[in-house]
């Protein structure tokens, strides 16, 4: 209240004092003018302030009791002066007199910058959901924190590297709004049955294993599940429902994003919806295809059994092959079949479901008759009412995420390179080196190939400088080596060589010159890059989940995280919300589903 104000405009002149009491901007907020004065002015001050304004005299000296001066210089500044420095009890004055205060109306001449804020126009939408406990970085700070973070960093990578489109008024900003489900979750009374059977000592650890930890057990759980995957659906939908309601104009994209368990989440979700009718129509010939094949089946097994009489009851009932593998005893005496062919048919079902264990266990895919090579991605997911959601993600993207290794556990241990999410048809793993909790998913797609994650280019458009040295001083010591071993490869050759005449010293130098002139040549060591780096360059098919594009990508450690690993696990995992190359990722793969690029595209994107 005591320091300098600027940025408050003045009531006109020609205003009375009551029109000069009504407003006044104060910091880009309304506040009335009598409030602000008191802040500086004593009351007879307020009035002589009032007086000024109405006749416009200015230069006015004003002196309160307190020996407080207030110059009121003109309708734009003020200037308060404090009383001189008297010498305290003990005899000692103070050395400094405080620096007078100014109070200023208008933003012609303020040194500070003012930010111009938030583009009105929203391009996409994105929800972002968080993963284990109620903090969601190395601050503590909440998942609302956070996303505001995610969302300033932003607006400035739009304004660095999509400067041109906005120049243009193409592209406005993306949105990101956080969704909460950790606060339903302990809230339904769970926290109270904890507390009763948690042990009294480290209290502080095992509050805080409570609250965070079991979290992912809780989502284990078909009781917590149902709760957790509840909470997000819903609260997406109704986030979703009043952001329309607020942004009626809004006619972009939806994508969404989660880190953590956040992420698995959003995974088990998506997996779980159920594509529109219009989409499934190129799969209508397929699922047609195999209907006749069910049917077909059936007319085998009568004729196998020879009760093809029967097969009028099965083609009124439109029995087919799946149909028949689900009917029970009970089902056959209700088509009125007798007990005799009943028994064939029960016996025969029976048969084939032992030869056929991987279809009972959801195998889509086999490497030959007997072995299951591709289980249901859905298998071994706790069992949960999965709700749909309202609108078609554009994007899924996974920050620091453990779904990998959630498959795997599940019993996934490959993932068919022909599936995608129903209704997403993006799909980005992203994760920081060092971060303890992420895993891939490419391995699961492509298991026969080793391979490298995608390196997330810097966003300044280049790979960071350790990262430059590190990769200069390994080809250095394999071009040594390989230099070494020809050298090596040179000299064993001339010892073995077989001794030649004196006389043909000179030509038998030129020879081995020549040969070793033809060694070096791009058959040598030294000369020809190693096979691996040619290698690298031909593409990897790692199938329809990312609609056929890379789908691991992975951060580029700081210098200062380099010198050791363990001791920067933890703030690899919290590090996404402020990382320019994460929300660089972001905006790029959503404006290209829009036509929009960046102004300049960086080395090593894809």
């Amino acid at each position: 209240a005591t320091s300098s104000l600027p940025g408050c405009c003045s009531p006109s002149p020609a205003l009375s004092s009551q029109d000069a009491s009504s407003c006044c901007t104060f910091h880009a907020r309304s506040l009335p003018a009598a409030a602000l004065l008191r802040v500086v002015l004593p009351l007879p001050a307020l009035e002589a302030y009032m007086t000024a304004v109405t006749q416009d005299e200015w230069k006015k000296k004003l002196e309160s009791p307190s020996r407080e001066i207030i110059i009121l210089h003109n309708p734009k500044l003020m200037v308060h002066y404090h009383p001189a420095a008297t010498s305290d009890e003990w005899g000692s004055t103070p050395t400094e007199q405080g620096r007078p205060r100014t109070v200023k109306r208008g933003v012609e001449n303020i040194a500070a910058e003012i930010p111009n804020g938030e583009p009105l126009q929203i391009d996409h939408l994105v929800f972002v959901v968080h993963g284990i406990g109620p903090a969601c970085d190395i601050r503590f700070r909440s998942i609302v924190q956070c996303v505001n973070d995610f969302r300033s960093v932003s607006l400035s990578m739009l304004q660095a590297h999509f400067k041109r489109a906005q120049e243009q008024q193409h592209i406005g900003r993306v949105e990101f709004l956080p969704v909460n489900w950790h606060s339903s979750l302990h809230s339904t009374g769970v926290d109270v049955d904890l507390e009763r059977i948690t042990l009294p000592s480290i209290n502080r650890l095992r509050h805080f294993i409570n609250d965070t930890i079991l979290d992912v057990f809780f989502y284990n759980s078909s009781t917590y599940c149902q709760t957790i995957v509840d909470t997000v659906a819903s609260e997406m939908n109704r986030l979703y429902q009043l952001f329309l309601q607020r942004n009626p104009l809004f006619k972009g994209g939806v994508s969404i994003a989660g880190h953590s368990l956040g992420s698995l989440i959003l995974f088990d979700l998506l997996t779980n919806q159920k594509a529109a009718p219009e989409e499934d129509e190129h799969k209508e010939g397929a699922r047609t295809a195999a209907s006749n094949r069910g049917v077909e089946d059936v007319k085998e097994m009568l004729k196998e059994l020879e009760l093809w009489e029967y097969w009028e009851v099965f083609e009124k009932e439109k029995m087919d092959g799946q149909a028949l593998f689900l009917c029970t005893e009970a089902n056959l005496k209700e088509m009125g079949i007798p007990l005799g062919p009943r028994m064939k048919i029960l016996h025969y079902i029976s048969s084939k479901r032992e030869t056929q264990v991987c279809v009972r266990m959801a195998c889509v895919h086999r490497d030959d008759g007997r072995n299951c090579q591709y289980r249901d991605i859905g298998l071994g997911q706790v069992s949960a009412n999965y709700p749909q959601l309202n609108y078609k993600p554009s994007i899924f993207f996974a920050f620091g995420s453990p779904i990998g290794m959630f498959l795997t556990v599940r019993g996934v241990k490959r993932i068919n390179p022909n599936y995608s999410l129903p209704t997403c048809k993006g799909f980005f793993n992203i994760f920081h080196p060092f971060d303890p909790v992420a895993y891939r998913i490419e391995p699961m797609i492509v298991p026969d190939v080793e391979f490298e994650p995608m390196l997330l280019p810097h966003h300044k458009g280049r790979k960071r400088m350790h990262l430059e040295l590190k990769e200069g001083l390994t080809r250095m010591s394999v071009d040594l080596k390989n230099n070494l071993l020809g050298s090596l490869r040179v000299a064993w050759q001339s010892f073995t060589r077989a001794p030649l005449p004196a006389l043909e010293a000179a030509s038998t130098e030129g020879e081995a010159e020549a040969e070793t002139s033809t060694e070096k040549q791009p058959g040598g060591y030294w000369e020809e890059p190693p096979p691996a780096v040619k290698e690298e360059v031909s593409p990897i098919n790692v199938g329809r989940l990312n609609g056929g594009n890379r789908i691991d990508y992975v951060l580029q450690e700081k210098p200062i995280e380099s010198f050791n690993e363990y001791l920067f696990a933890l703030q690899g995992h919290l590090c996404y919300w402020e990382s320019e190359d994460t929300v660089l990722l972001v905006l790029k793969e959503i404006y290209q589903t829009q036509g929009i690029t960046l102004d300049q595209p960086l080395p090593g994107s894809q």
